[in-house]
């Protein structure tokens, strides 16, 4: 079992399909295959079910999944120490950004920490927050902002702000920014919302049950562009940060106001591993990337880009 051998495996299991994955290792399919086949005479077990579509994982091929990807950041994470000893900058940063962060933060963000830190390579993952979390215990991730004040106990957790959540409907409804619309005022309006699984709906839905309001939601969508889409052609109202909307409300497409009795707010972490036993610090990469985003984060606060109280 060498390095690249893991790495192959990794970029397999993540795509799904060996072809993808010579494509972007370019690399001849036929030798990737040979690179996993070896791998697997080694471990003497099948690593992946071949179907129609691609190739999906099995059980053994699961848990190496997990291990090879906590080696390899290891790896990573030793190649950078040493190289930080010598003076030199360099390494890679794999962070988590959920959809309403991505959209308004990533551009900005990865511009900003690029021009400080241009020998440092990103990797940028969108997604919701139980999944980033899953990516950081597994070692798959440096660094994730996530929608949660529960955060796992192998993760440290670091406050960034809580954010106001907005009422939104198309531009010309009669919401206004400074204008709190009371919470129970949701009860009337068709609203357009995520799944319940969804972090920002099971706030919604609690809030609502813990008052007896019975809302009305007749359109569900987990897609930030879809809900923003069905609020444009005039078919409900959504709730969402005013981050990710604050280009639209302000150039007039959408209309939004907080929404208050109660403040409807959550709270936004920067989340990471926790270090090893000897209580070591966060590679230099990853805590030159931590500081930029905190600095961006507080930009936008204080530019009004962003709607909350920064922690």
């Amino acid at each position: 079992m060498d390095v690249r051998q893991l790495r192959t495996f990794l970029h397999v299991a993540e795509l799904g399909s060996f072809s993808r994955a010579a494509e972007r290792l370019r690399i001849a399919q036929p030798a990737l295959g040979r690179q996993v086949r070896l791998l697997e005479e080694e471990l003497g077990v099948r690593l992946f079910t071949r179907h129609g579509r691609g190739v999906t994982l099995t059980p053994p091929g699961k848990v190496l999944l997990d291990r090879a990807a906590a080696i390899l950041r290891q790896l990573e994470r030793a190649r950078v120490d040493v190289a930080a000893e010598g003076g030199a900058e360099s390494g890679h940063v794999v962070v988590g950004l959920p959809p309403t962060v991505a959209d308004i933060l990533a551009g900005p963000l990865v511009a900003r920490f690029h021009d400080a830190h241009p020998r440092i390579s990103l990797r940028v993952v969108v997604g919701f927050s139980g999944f980033l979390q899953e990516w950081l215990l597994s070692g798959r991730m440096d660094l994730a902002v996530l929608y949660t004040a529960r955060v796992a106990r192998n993760l440290r957790a670091e406050p960034l702000l809580t954010e106001n959540l907005f009422l939104v409907g198309p531009g010309g409804c009669g919401l206004a920014p400074d204008a709190g619309v009371p919470f129970a005022d949701l009860a009337r309006r068709p609203l357009i919302l995520p799944s319940p699984s969804h972090g920002l709906r099971a706030l919604v839905d609690e809030t609502a049950a813990a008052r007896g309001i019975d809302l009305t939601v007749p359109v569900e969508a987990d897609g930030l562009r879809i809900l923003k889409d069905l609020v444009v052609r005039g078919l409900g109202y959504t709730v969402l940060p005013l981050a990710p909307i604050h280009a639209e409300v302000t150039g007039g497409l959408f209309a939004a106001a907080p929404i208050v009795a109660p403040d409807l707010t959550r709270r936004v972490v920067l989340a990471g591993a926790v270090a090893g036993a000897q209580g070591r610090p966060a590679p230099p990469p990853v805590a030159a990337f931590g500081q930029v985003l905190r600095g961006e984060v507080r930009r936008m606060v204080e530019a009004g880009e962003w709607s909350g109280v920064l922690l």
